[in-house]
């Protein structure tokens, strides 16, 4: 984070407990902290050149290329960070690093604040430090282990199974939506045992909305999934 300049002339206390002022969706205090406020609208993500803090969604154009490794050899996909919807994001431009935009409680260990700053979506302690990293971002990649396993007996033999039940059923009130999620414990289970499980569920719409799915969509392999605290970018915004 940059160092930068507290607006005296806005300032505020009572919120917070502390002097401060609030900059769309930052608000920085007169001890040189700033954090990310604990909710932010779509126009509060843009860039904010006094801080060198852009707020982004992975799903937003204005999203840079993020990296796996500080040395950015590593390249990260945008559907790594963007399978079943956005991440929001803090980047600090000073440091070239990417936060969670989640708060403590998606943490890895307790960390501690300051009661003027406990509810922050991201923290900065001061200017030409990391931001702490409050919650972390979840980066899924394919896993194609699982695919080539797998993949022949879900193909050739389960879609046909579920296809026929579903035929008999014929539920045309079911409503199905994406594809349906394989599971990771179907890795070493056989045609039978996936079907049987498929079909377990006790709810009978929920089984018809299931059996659709499959028959409209296909399946969907699961991903491998990693939380890291930080992401990294390249160059200067």
């Amino acid at each position: 984070m940059k160092k930068f300049k507290f607006d005296h002339q806005a300032k505020a206390w009572d919120r917070y407990q502390a002097f401060h002022a609030t900059n769309g969706g930052i608000v920085e205090f007169d001890t040189g902290e700033v954090m990310v406020k604990n909710y932010i609208h779509v126009y509060d993500r843009r860039m904010y050149d006094d801080y060198g803090i852009q707020l982004v969604a992975t799903t937003d154009k204005e999203c840079p290329q993020l990296y796996l490794d500080k040395e950015c050899n590593e390249p990260v996909k945008k559907a790594w960070v963007t399978h079943h919807g956005m991440q929001e994001l803090a980047i600090d431009w000073e440091q070239n690093v990417a936060v969670a935009l989640t708060g403590r409680q998606y943490a890895a260990k307790p960390i501690y604040l300051g009661s003027h700053v406990h509810h922050a979506l991201a923290y900065w302690s001061g200017a030409g430090r990391l931001p702490v990293a409050l919650g972390m971002i979840k980066v899924q990649t394919p896993n194609p282990e699982y695919r080539k396993v797998l993949s022949p007996i879900i193909v050739n033999e389960v879609v046909p199974a579920i296809v026929a039940i579903h035929k008999m059923r014929q539920k045309k009130s079911s409503w199905a939506e994406g594809k349906y999620l394989a599971k990771e414990t179907w890795l070493d289970s056989s045609t039978q045992e996936i079907v049987a499980d498929i079909c377990s569920e006790s709810d009978d719409w929920q089984l018809g909305r299931d059996l659709k799915q499959i028959y409209e969509n296909g399946f969907e392999y699961p991903r491998t999934t990693t939380k890291v605290d930080y992401l990294y970018t390249k160059g200067e915004k």
